[in-house]
């Protein structure tokens, strides 16, 4: 009988199909596989002098039939009863690699083959040409690891050949993370699961409102949509991050609502407005800042109203991209000639109007900024994606070893900058005073005049 390999003294004679043998150390197989541990707990015959030149004491071969009913199934590994002589005490039916009628992947025979080879201390190959042509390997060689139990064997080879790919793999993630995101779970890679789970809460909107492939209906009638391929754990992983995105947008676009350009608010000391600056003059000489407040909300109101934001797609990606470039990237020049047309003015009154929205812009880029934190190790600049990539992911996120640790949401404080620039204060305070605190000033300053 010829082995594709044969260590040295070895007892056990592993049987994939007719063409490919391979005869390993018990102890090997006991060590790499805890599904070979469990068939070989049981040891074998004690061998006749004709048997121990044999030096066979086990055999396990792969089977597509059901021993009942002979009906074909799903390939399983069973131990062949040995006799004293080193020999099956029955006829073994062994599956062709040439036959047509088999429901299972071609590439099967090959997957095991890579494995086996690599319980003998023989490198892992993997078709490296491209992505396209690494992952169904990778997935082949998973699916047989999971099976052998011997996962531990491959992951680390897995995860080298799909990281040598550099930028092109974290494209590839970026594409359709809920693959990857797969593959990284059952091999347990940290850096695949992190990448992966990234792009899903970043798409998480549009995944929800895809509806599921007939292939995935056909695995589970009940899904809805692309979400629905997750397995329970990483559905509910992928919900509490999106939820933990979505809050940090809606604070951040509450600050934006609330936002006032730098110099504008006054400071009160002594409630005389010919001393604090606060008197109807005083406000006057601002009155070009406030109509910029005024027009940037109304059209902030209406990009709101429009779910624009992180209700949109993308999550709002696209808006908070351009809120964060600020300038001319929105509310352009030509965009405020149509206030112009209901509001009138001079030349010189447009450009003071345009100036003071730059300055709001600059304030608002400042809160927007950590929603376009780049948390992955995709290279946006020349991969350019819709979506936010500032999830952050933690030690206990990672499902087969949680690791404890503080995960802190992020706390935003819609803020108005004081009059001198020194200290803040929370915008929403600035309409806290009472209404006979603001008449009594109007008093003081009338009686004054």
């Amino acid at each position: 009988m010829s082995y594709q390999v044969e260590v040295p003294t070895a007892d056990t004679i592993v049987v994939v199909s007719t063409d490919r043998k391979y005869k390993l150390h018990s102890a090997q197989l006991v060590q790499c596989s805890s599904r070979f541990a469990e068939m070989l707990q049981t040891a074998g015959p004690n061998l006749s002098r004709e048997g121990l030149k044999q030096g066979t004491r086990y055999m396990l071969c792969l089977q597509d039939f059901d021993e009942t009913s002979t009906r074909p199934i799903k390939p399983v590994f069973r131990r062949i009863p040995i006799d004293k002589d080193g020999k099956p005490t029955k006829k073994v039916t062994m599956m062709h690699e040439g036959d047509k009628g088999y429901r299972f992947r071609p590439s099967l025979f090959s997957d095991y083959d890579r494995l086996l080879r690599s319980f003998a201390n023989q490198p892992i190959v993997l078709n490296d040409k491209s992505i396209e042509t690494v992952l169904p390997d990778a997935m082949g060689l998973i699916e047989v690891a999971e099976y052998l139990g011997s996962i531990p064997m491959v992951a680390k080879v897995i995860e080298n050949y799909l990281l040598a790919r550099g930028q092109d793999f974290f494209k590839a993630i970026s594409i359709d993370p809920i693959i990857w995101i797969d593959v990284a779970y059952r091999i347990e890679s940290k850096v695949m699961f992190k990448e992966a789970l990234i792009h899903l809460v970043g798409k998480y909107n549009l995944l929800l409102s895809t509806p599921p492939t007939a292939a995935i209906l056909r695995r589970n009638p009940k899904a809805r949509s692309m979400l629905d391929q997750l397995n329970v754990e990483l559905r509910d992983l992928v919900e509490s991050k999106h939820e933990i995105i979505k809050k940090q947008c809606q604070q951040i676009e509450v600050a934006i609502s609330t936002h006032y350009p730098s110099g504008l608010q006054k400071s009160e000391v002594t409630g005389r407005a010919d001393r604090d600056g606060i008197g109807r003059q005083e406000y006057g000489r601002d009155v070009f800042s406030w109509i910029g407040v005024a027009l940037y909300r109304h059209w902030w109101g209406q990009t709101l109203a429009n779910d624009g934001t992180h209700n949109n797609q993308f999550g709002g990606q696209d808006i908070y991209a351009r809120l964060h470039k600020g300038g001319s990237a929105y509310l352009t020049r030509e965009l405020t000639a149509g206030f112009n047309t209901h509001f009138p003015m001079s030349v010189k009154g447009k450009s003071v109007l345009a100036n003071n929205l730059d300055i709001i812009k600059v304030g608002v880029s400042a809160i927007v900024a950590p929603l376009m934190v780049n948390e992955s190790q995709l290279d946006i600049a020349s991969s350019p994606i819709k979506w936010l990539t500032c999830t952050k992911v933690m030690g206990g996120d990672y499902l087969w070893e949680p690791e404890p640790e503080p995960e802190l949401e992020p706390e935003l404080e819609p803020e108005v900058e004081s009059y001198s620039g020194k200290g803040k204060r929370r915008a929403e305070e600035a309409f806290d005073d009472e209404d006979e605190e603001a008449e009594e000033a109007d008093d003081e300053e009338d009686e004054e005049t």
